[in-house]
């Protein structure tokens, strides 16, 4: 009895490992998704920012005709 307590104790925390594993993984995955959404807030920042250049610059070569 005593034996098969220990092999299930033994599952059970190589169980616990897996998961604490998969836990870490899962949240490097979040942490990097995190990154990449705020890089493409920075792009999409820059973008609208060089939209605007672009319609000064078409305002002011309509200032010309």
């Amino acid at each position: 009895m005593r034996g098969n307590v220990k092999k299930c104790g033994r599952k059970l925390s190589a169980i616990s490992y897996q998961l604490s594993a998969i836990s870490y993984q899962l949240s490097a995955i979040s942490y990097q998704l995190s990154a990449i959404s705020y890089q493409l807030s920075a792009i999409s920042y820059q973008l609208s920012a060089f939209s605007y250049q672009l319609s000064a610059f078409s305002y002011q070569l309509s200032a010309f005709e």
